[in-house]
């Protein structure tokens, strides 16, 4: 009786585990993966998008937009005086910054969505195209280029003015990303080819730009482009002899013109000529203290007024620090800063090595220009006059870094792509017991109960329903169907291809290996015959034991 009550609770246990198992085979696969979309399996999700790439591209959009936003509005503030006296409109300067950023955030979406601008197709189509549309543009400036300050760098196009040298900064990028994977990573180019085109691909356009003079442009490329290297995997002995032959250079450069050698006692002791080469400088030191902690608030700002010269592009941030003080410049910072870090996240999250390096790029050129304007202008290092990203005033600087930000969420989109893990994982299935035993899909299969189990080796001996087994109880038998179980009570497969479920609440001793189905031992009996015993407890009759017999 006792037998019978405990045979009909098992058979309700494995009704109601036969029913889990359906009802888990019966939900909804799972949709496959598109072009751009992560299989997301075991990975939490944002807008179906795992969180581990989602998470920085929406730091990355959100620190995007609000330094354009306050970008527009600094650019208004600061050149609202001047634009009024100059052209009669307050908002001249602000209307066209605000179609350079229109024009800029086109380009991003473009980018983003074209499929003639993946990354596949800047390695492979673009390099060369890019290349040659670049030296063209830098040879053109000194053909027909204009002049302002002293240098030629720009090409009048009538309605507007163009920067070829602020072009060349996503160009150098895509070509050292190319040439940095080709040699490092894939190996498909040999160290000749790899300086040839490192002084073909880099130091041309970066000598046609050096010429023009603009020796801050000059800087930021090299030095973005030498850090594209080092995270490649240069080696240390090239990274100690690239820093010496820039040092060099840059030395050689200084002295070489007599601006420059100003421009370097300005930031040593900017008040030995407040009303000359330092005039600029001291300006903008009286800016930062006249601001204070909190600042003088949005348009209170005195030295906008005919004091600071290009208040509005190179020294926009003396106007920030005036109207926003201590704390909202530092604000500011930190929304730039954490910008530059959801880059470098995303580049880290980038399965395409190429990828990798062209977030990794971006960024550096970002951050490297941003840090450059303003060590200038707190009197830290030489001032270049290089805009800051997406806040000074300035078409084609505007233009060249919203570029570098569509290409930086280009890489966080194809970061998402379906990889062979996907799609292995996708391949898995479950074996249904109504479908008898098939997997709907090619792959591994997981059997759950009931179905065909062909090609599954038993591990025991064949009974049928009900038959006692040898030294054991009848207990194990759960279900109407024949099945196969060993002594131990486990799952064995049956004359009629059932799966049944593991026993462990029979006896112990049965579940214990008997001594006569261990493994085979070798042993010695002293005589030099070799006698052979299995079992875990198995023992020799000898007397005397071998060497491994222990």
């Amino acid at each position: 009786m006792a037998r019978d009550t405990r045979n009909n609770q098992d058979a309700r246990m494995d009704a109601r585990a036969g029913e889990g198992v359906r009802g888990r085979a019966e939900r909804p696969r799972r949709r496959r993966a598109t072009e751009f979309e992560h299989s997301g399996m075991g990975e939490r999700l944002i807008a179906g998008v795992p969180a581990r790439i989602m998470a920085p591209r929406l730091v990355f959009i959100v620190c995007l937009a609000a330094l354009c936003s306050f970008g527009l509005l600094m650019v208004y503030s600061a050149s609202s005086v001047e634009a009024l006296q100059e052209t009669g409109s307050s908002t001249y300067f602000l209307v066209r910054q605000l179609i350079n950023m229109a024009i800029g955030l086109a380009f991003i979406l473009i980018i983003c969505i074209a499929p003639a601008f993946s990354l596949e197709s800047y390695r492979y189509i673009w390099t060369k195209p890019f290349w040659v549309i670049i030296m063209g543009l830098l040879v053109l400036v000194k053909a027909i280029g204009a002049g302002s300050g002293g240098a030629v760098r720009w090409i009048d196009l009538g309605f507007t003015t163009i920067q070829p040298s602020e072009f060349a900064k996503p160009v150098a990028i895509i070509i050292a990303a190319r040439l940095a994977v080709d040699y490092f990573i894939d190996r498909e180019i040999d160290s000749q080819k790899f300086i040839k085109g490192l002084v073909l691909g880099i130091g041309l356009p970066l000598a046609l730009v050096f010429v023009q003079p603009d020796m801050g442009s000059t800087l930021i490329i090299a030095a973005a482009v030498f850090f594209m290297l080092v995270l490649s995997g240069l080696p240390g002995r090239y990274i100690v002899y690239i820093i010496g032959a820039f040092a060099v250079a840059g030395t050689a450069a200084l002295v070489a013109q007599p601006y420059r050698i100003a421009r370097f006692m300005v930031m040593l002791d900017p008040w030995q000529d407040a009303y000359g080469d330092g005039y600029q400088a001291t300006l903008a030191i009286m800016a930062f203290a006249s601001g204070g902690l909190f600042g003088r608030g949005i348009g209170g700002s005195t030295m906008k007024y005919n004091y600071l010269p290009e208040a509005h592009n190179d020294y926009i941030l003396a106007i920030i620090g005036e109207e926003l003080g201590l704390v909202g410049t530092v604000i500011f910072f930190a929304v730039f800063i954490a910008l530059l870090v959801s880059a470098f996240r995303i580049g880290t999250r980038c399965p395409n090595r190429f990828g990798r390096l062209i977030a990794y790029g971006s960024s550096l050129m970002l951050g490297i220009q941003f840090f450059v304007n303003v060590m200038g202008i707190l009197g830290v290092t030489p001032m270049t006059g290089k805009p800051i990203p997406f806040i000074s005033y300035g078409g084609s600087s505007v233009l060249t870094s919203m570029i570098m930000a569509g290409l930086i969420l280009r890489v966080s989109i194809e970061s998402n792509q379906t990889t062979i893990h996907d799609v292995r994982r996708q391949s898995l299935s479950v074996v249904d017991r109504d479908r008898g035993g098939r997997a709907s899909s090619s792959g591994f299969s997981v059997l759950t109960g009931g179905g065909s189990a062909r090609g599954e080796s038993s591990r025991g001996r064949s009974s049928q329903s009900g038959s006692p087994r040898q030294g054991g109880s009848t207990r194990g038998a759960r279900s109407s169907s024949a099945s196969s179980r060993g002594p131990a009570g486990y799952g064995r497969t049956g004359i009629s291809g059932g799966y049944d479920r593991v026993n462990l609440n029979g006896d112990p001793s049965d579940r214990l290996r008997s001594r006569d189905s261990g493994p085979r031992v070798n042993r010695y009996d002293g005589s030099g015959r070799r006698d052979n015993h299995g079992g875990r407890g198995g023992y020799s009759n000898s007397t005397r034991r071998g060497r491994y017999d222990r």
